[in-house]
């Protein structure tokens, strides 16, 4: 029994070590300094705010979609082939936003923080050669050498971080900020961390389920493996936004992100530091940006039957996303920003859904939710972005906590509601129907 239990503390470690390194992204660096930066002296809120978005929902979306078997077993219920347009919505993230911020990532913190005048647009070329070149054989060789990327990009981190707990570079300020909990909630959507979840839980279900745990086991295994990577994950993420919250009096609210990270590294661990941090920064970006660039060629190929060749896939891949990095990791925010409040809410009522699932009475409630939920997700996106059109303006403004990012759970619950009695009337009429024509 000795034997059995460490076995399973032993697996249940690794596995959450594992779901702790596949959120945690080179390309994510940049997002906890500048929230810190933002909230100044008020970087408690923006931790928890941070926190709830950026880790415990994609954490708990795993652990959501192992209860209820799959995300197939979620989406099934809106429509049968609402899995499919869920992961292109991915994919097209990866395409035009994940895989293009690894590249700016990689170059504007790895490589111009320790060489500011190596030039941008060369770099970006090189670096998607460099992707496409083992992306095109799989990745593999580049795989194996980033199970070590990640571990010693953390040990730098660490660090660092204690070192500024230790002997912060500043105390932090008080800023303009009125609201820094809703501020590095809704920031911490530019994670991507669901959209994480939902694209690799197979593959991580799959590896639990392959160590022989099974049903409540598997649970039970996924809720521990999910509670270590949300440690590790607040360790590092509220680590380097206490870094930006210190630096709030000394760098301007304007600065860059990448530009941002250098400064408060350079400031705690000086040069050495940053080249350290930079040589692991460039190699785990290269690294994710391999995987998902395989993960897209690989959807495409499959999605087109195999019409698609391969290779050739990961070449047009590689070619948009470079277009998409010769923009910069600031304008690339700025792009993403629309997509993930659009996406966000949907992914997040399929979560709730799947919380609920067993006292759910029908599909309609689903596919109401959704639904409706969609519609004000793209209302509330234009309105963000400056349309200007006073129908649209009024429904997104009158719904309660839009001032908090939130205002699609009304909506949710309308268009639950609405859909499940529209579904009970039409399966009631149906069976009518049917009655009266055996008679």
């Amino acid at each position: 029994m000795d034997t059995e239990n460490k076995k399973q503390r032993r697996d249940i470690l690794f596995i959450g070590l594992a779901l702790f390194a596949t959120y945690f992204g080179a390309g994510n660096l940049i997002f906890p300094p500048i929230l810190g930066l933002q909230s100044g002296q008020n970087w408690v809120p923006g931790i928890i705010g941070l926190a709830l978005s950026g880790i415990f929902l994609p954490v708990i979306a795993m652990v959501v979609i192992g209860m209820c078997g799959s995300v197939t077993a979620i989406t099934k219920h809106v429509s049968k082939n609402s899995y499919n347009i869920i992961i292109g919505a991915i994919m097209f993230v990866v395409l035009f936003v994940a895989n293009p911020r690894t590249a700016a990532t990689a170059i504007e913190l790895g490589i111009q923080g320790t060489f500011p005048n190596a030039p941008y647009i060369p770099l970006v070329v090189v670096y998607f050669i460099l992707v496409f070149l083992v992306a095109k054989n799989e990745g593999a060789s580049l795989d194996r050498i980033g199970k070590f990327l990640t571990p010693a990009m953390v040990v730098i981190l660490a660090i660092l971080i204690v070192y500024a707990f230790t002997s912060p570079i500043a105390e932090p300020v008080s800023t303009e900020l009125k609201n820094p909990f809703i501020n590095a909630f809704l920031g911490g959507y530019n994670t991507g961390d669901v959209l994480v979840s939902f694209l690799l839980a197979s593959v991580f279900l799959g590896t639990i389920e392959s160590k022989g745990y099974k049903g409540k086991e598997r649970n039970k295994v996924t809720m521990i493996a999910a509670a270590i990577a949300f440690i590790g994950l607040l360790f590092v993420y509220g680590g380097l936004l206490y870094m930006g919250a210190c630096g709030s009096g000394l760098f301007p609210s304007n600065i860059g992100r990448a530009e941002l990270l250098v400064g408060l590294t350079k400031m705690v661990g000086g040069r050495l530091a940053m080249g350290a941090l930079g040589i692991a920064c460039v190699l785990a970006c290269l690294t994710t940006a391999v995987g998902q660039a395989t993960a897209a060629a690989d959807y495409f190929v499959t999605l087109s039957n195999g019409r698609f060749n391969y290779t050739v896939t990961v070449a047009v891949i590689c070619l948009i996303s470079m277009m998409m990095a010769l923009i910069g990791v600031d304008k690339i925010v700025a792009f993403s920003d629309p997509i993930y409040a659009t996406v966000y809410p949907i992914v997040l009522v399929l979560l709730l859904l799947g919380v609920f699932s067993r006292i759910i009475p029908n599909d309609g409630g689903y596919k109401g939710a959704v639904l409706v939920t969609l519609v004000y997700s793209i209302c509330s996106t234009a309105v963000s972005i400056g349309v200007r059109i006073s129908p649209i303006e009024s429904f997104v403004n009158s719904m309660p906590f839009a001032e908090q990012g939130l205002g699609w759970i009304l909506p949710c619950v309308i268009g639950f509601i609405i859909g499940t009695l529209i579904y009970s009337a039409t399966k009631k009429k149906s069976l009518c129907d049917e009655a009266l024509q055996h008679e």
